[in-house]
């Protein structure tokens, strides 16, 4: 449908959760940036509960995380605060998001940067007996390269015969929301080095798992970029709070995540009750 409507993202992302569809938001910028503020509030206030979570569960269980691992090094732990905030969103959302929308191209360079990053070596033990373990990254990027263009001719032949992807997309699209959010939350167990038993792996990578909720919705609804925008957000909020830790003390980090918790709150409720957003819905 085309014509204009007041919208709340709030309740359209729990709608969506329950009934995933391909529809784009159709609206200005600034209207754009509030949804998207407004689902970073959502992806903060879970995502909270979330790491409450996970924690309670990392205190009970015996198992080592690598995230956890000190860095010393002040030059290292700047690089890689800078990049969890900005190189990484765009990579994970390269790899996890990109795909979400009727573009056969996408669907390939997100295919091929999953499978090449966290999909298992093919042939290890025939590269072994050869003595060419060195040639390995070069086959494991060929060989996943293959099946991401035979993915991707499949679909173009079937467009070739009348059967759009872009249709076949919007078909199967809640099928590529919650196999993309489920796959980006797992993949975060790589973070951890011992695990014990399964059953609570799921508690531990929830706040992942409610992040690839928020910001497939994003992607779908807004564009790639105002995904990649929400991650970055989010991010930077959340590593903000080790940064006052540093300057304050535990104090400083208590503070912070109450002003942000609080200041989530609000906005939610200012979107609920005065209605600030008027969109179209575009197919």
């Amino acid at each position: 449908m085309n014509e204009k409507m007041t919208f709340n993202p709030v309740r359209d992302f729990f709608a969506f959760l329950r009934r995933p569809n391909a529809e784009r938001v159709v609206a200005s910028l600034g209207q754009k940036l509030l949804i998207l503020a407004a689902l970073v509030a959502v992806d903060i206030l879970f995502g909270f509960v979330a790491n409450l979570l996970s924690t309670a569960v990392e205190s009970l269980i015996p198992l080592t995380e690598s995230e956890h691992v000190m860095v010393e090094e002040p030059e290292l732990l700047r690089f890689m605060q800078t990049a969890g905030i900005l190189i990484i969103p765009l990579l994970e959302e390269l790899g996890f998001r990109l795909w979400l929308a009727p573009n056969v191209l996408f669907l390939f360079i997100s295919f091929f940067l999953v499978t090449i990053q966290f999909a298992p070596l093919p042939f290890a033990d025939l590269l072994v007996a050869a003595n060419l373990t060195n040639a390995a990254p070069l086959v494991k990027i060929a060989f996943y390269g293959l099946i991401g263009a035979g993915i991707a001719l499949f679909f173009w032949v079937r467009e070739r015969r009348g059967h759009p992807y872009a249709d076949f997309f919007r078909r199967y699209v809640g099928v590529y929301y919650y196999f993309s959010s489920l796959l980006f939350g797992f993949i975060h167990l790589t973070n951890y080095t011992s695990l014990g038993a399964w059953w609570y792996a799921p508690i531990l990578i929830l706040p992942q798992i409610i992040g690839g909720f928020v910001f497939g919705y994003v992607r779908i609804r807004l564009g790639f970029w105002y995904a990649v925008l929400a991650h970055i957000a989010a991010n930077l909020l959340f590593t903000f709070g080790d940064f006052m830790n540093g300057w304050f003390g535990t104090a400083g980090g208590v503070v912070w995540l109450a002003v942000l918790i609080l200041s989530s709150l609000a906005l939610i409720v200012l979107i609920s009750r005065r209605r600030l957003i008027s969109i179209q819905i575009a197919p």
